[in-house]
């Protein structure tokens, strides 16, 4: 035996020597290869898991679960007078305004405001009553030409008008009497435009 061969090594020939098949050989492979993949040293840092989506340095992009409206919930003693007060205040700068057609401008804008609010828009329309001025400051939202009021404001005056006879402040019989007053034809439009939702 030469030193070449190793010394330890029979001269027979390969195929004597057992060896691994190999299949067995890419199986023991990648065996061993998976806990350390994609890591230095073989070492897992963290159990893997699926791409999310998202990197750890980006905020949750998870789309938010679908909730369903929530139902306002009636309004409390409280809230009213809170409305009430807030409305009160908003009225009183209508007396800074000498020009019919601003103030009715003013009252139709403070009405849209409040479009979400029944109970502000129902103190609005119940001090205006008490007040003397409902009438004419109705009249003048629906008056033709008036430059202060937009197409939004006099459908906040028909919506709280509606919102006002459902509670009892105007009466069938107040708006009868308006439409036979000054402004009686701008009455009779806010009339019709009152009983146009209920034909739909």
């Amino acid at each position: 035996m030469s030193r070449i061969d190793g010394g330890n090594r029979s001269s027979s020939p390969k195929g004597s020597v057992p060896e691994r098949s190999g299949a067995e050989r890419s199986d023991t492979a990648s065996k061993g290869a998976q806990p350390g993949a994609g890591t230095k040293g073989g070492q897992t840092h963290r159990a893997v898991q699926p791409f999310q989506g998202r990197s750890d340095f980006e905020p949750d992009r998870r789309p938010t679960p679908r909730t369903t409206p929530a139902v306002t919930p009636p309004s409390t003693p409280a809230q009213d007078v809170a409305a009430a007060a807030g409305a009160d205040a908003e009225l009183e700068l209508l007396s800074e305004f000498p020009d019919a057609d601003a103030q009715g401008g003013l009252a139709s804008a403070m009405l849209h405001a409040h479009k979400d609010e029944p109970a502000s828009q129902a103190r609005i329309v119940e001090r205006l009553k008490q007040d003397g001025r409902l009438e004419s400051l109705f009249g003048e939202v629906f008056r033709e030409g008036n430059p202060y009021v937009e197409q939004p404001h006099r459908n906040a005056v028909v919506r709280a008008l509606d919102t006002a006879l459902a509670r009892g402040t105007v009466t069938g019989e107040d708006l009868k009497s308006f439409t036979r007053g000054a402004y009686a034809q701008e009455w009779q439009l806010i009339g019709s435009e009152l009983a146009a939702p209920a034909k739909k």
